[in-house]
């Protein structure tokens, strides 16, 4: 009798051990509820939500180091930024930041995260690091999206209400340069070879695309309806666009230049991720509390519902 059970045990210990290692080898989606106080931890290969990191009030995006370790989280209420080890799913540090701060990206080489303070008209620097502010660069009026040039030496910063863009040096964290946009100027994608910004303006329907290199309009595409978060595939020949008065992705092909494809998606989408493999497009719907999973074949769309209270943001683990 005895024998058998510790026969038990063992196959017991064995069966956990295997499901926490196959655990921790899934990639997540990481989803920042605005109003929820927490980010939801979804584990991609189920869908389903595994885990709630509680802490604010309200939250902002979220962003990911390069190696998948950490996790920026936006607390615009509380003027702060809460940096997460993905690891334990606890805060492990805090930095205060400026007025609202709502969006973030993080160098390639992971060195540094910027923050968006959208209230403030400016960007804080963190280092990574240290865990401390190392400056703040002011920038447009209500600044929205961002993204990091693939060579990692600028930030370009949609401004909605002075419709630019600011471009950040990070070796000197100054201001540098201001290209112009359209009305509304906020998410931003950078292609593979980093020649080319494409940025959504939300109060003029559309699209342009950027030189990196001069800042100017080589081309504006139409078509969208409050175009407002946006990601390329890997190979930079799909752009998703997420069109919060239509509930729909839309999908352009970026050697045409045109919309070739729309799948339906919650209410209000925010934000909108792509695996690394380019298979499948992650959508947050803030007022549907949703996130919709769509695969990037065949346009057809799974649904993760009640994943929090206005869902702000998604980002992926590799």
């Amino acid at each position: 009798m005895q024998q058998r059970t510790k026969r038990s045990s063992a196959q017991f210990f064995l069966t956990f051990a295997f499901a926490s290692l196959s655990a921790s080898a899934q990639p997540y989606a990481y989803v920042a509820n605005l109003q929820g106080g927490n980010v939801t931890v979804v584990n991609r290969a189920t869908n389903l939500p595994t885990a709630y990191i509680s802490l604010d009030a309200y939250v902002g995006a979220a962003a990911l180091t390069p190696d998948g370790t950490t996790l920026y989280v936006a607390l615009p209420s509380s003027h702060r930024v809460s940096i997460v080890s993905t690891a334990t799913h606890t805060v492990i540090g805090s930095v205060g930041v400026g007025a609202y701060p709502m969006y973030i990206a993080i160098t390639p080489n992971g060195a540094y995260a910027y923050v968006v303070n959208q209230q403030g008209n400016s960007v804080s620097v963190i280092n990574t690091a240290t865990k401390t502010l190392v400056a703040t660069v002011p920038v447009g009026t209500s600044p929205g999206g961002l993204a990091i040039t693939r060579d990692g030496s600028h930030v370009l910063v949609g401004n909605r209400y002075s419709n630019n863009i600011s471009v950040i040096s990070t070796a000197t964290h100054s201001l540098t340069a201001t290209w112009p946009a359209l009305r509304g100027a906020c998410g931003i994608a950078i292609s593979p070879d980093g020649t080319l910004a494409y940025v959504a303006n939300e109060y003029s329907n559309a699209v342009t695309v950027h030189s990196v290199l001069t800042g100017a309009i080589l081309e504006t595409i139409s078509g969208f309806a409050y175009p407002n978060a946006i990601a390329l595939n890997p190979t930079g020949t799909q752009l998703y666009v997420t069109n919060g008065n239509s509930r729909s992705l839309a999908t352009v092909d970026t050697v045409l230049r045109k919309i070739t494809a729309t799948a339906p998606v919650g209410i209000l989408p925010t934000s909108v991720a792509v695996s690394a493999d380019g298979s499948t497009v992650y959508v947050t719907n803030s007022y549907s509390y949703s996130v919709s999973v769509v695969n990037a074949l065949t346009n057809a769309v799974t649904t993760i519902s009640r994943v929090g209270i206005y869902p702000m943001s998604v980002a992926l683990s590799r």
